[in-house]
């Protein structure tokens, strides 16, 4: 693993109640770039910095490099893509019965459109905290679009190398 100054660590979680961790490499300790990496951390509200020996859940994500400083016969391509979730919420109540839906919609480049539903009900005894219903509809309506998205890359690798994916 080799960073340059301005790129970005990524460190995946381990399970699934817990996210992802994103930093911008702000020193590079070892020579010609590997670690040690000092990062500021992009997920806190004030941020903070420490020193980081990455692990094998970690990855970077090179900054692309306009000065030409980079090292003379280092060959890389980098592409960048970006992909909208649309998040659509909405909440209906009845007495002490609430109910909210979510709906998130995905449409990649190439025309791939997805959308993933999600639903979430208020018991009656429970408190009236609708945050609560909405960020539960939106986890599993995004759940529901990474599984369609699981199978949608089981048929492009079938149809590109003839070898079944089952999604885990």
């Amino acid at each position: 693993m080799r960073a340059h100054v301005g790129d970005r660590l990524v460190v995946e979680s381990p399970r699934a109640d817990t996210h992802r961790r994103t930093g911008v490499v702000t020193d590079v300790r070892g020579a010609d770039g590997p670690p040690p990496y000092q990062v500021h951390w992009l997920d806190t509200e004030q941020g903070h910095d420490t020193l980081v020996y990455p692990g094998p859940d970690a990855h970077i994500e090179h900054t692309p490099d306009v000065t030409g400083t980079r090292a003379e016969g280092a060959s890389s391509m980098q592409t960048t893509k970006r992909w909208d979730v649309d998040v659509v919420v909405s909440e209906e109540a009845e007495g002490d019965v609430a109910r909210t839906w979510a709906e998130v919609g995905l449409v990649a480049d190439d025309g791939t459109a997805l959308r993933g539903h999600g639903m979430a009900r208020k018991h009656p005894a429970d408190m009236d905290v609708p945050e609560i219903g909405e960020e539960l509809a939106v986890s599993r309506a995004l759940s529901d679009l990474s599984r369609q998205l699981r199978q949608v890359a089981a048929e492009d690798i079938n149809e590109n190398t003839g070898t079944p994916w089952r999604p885990s």
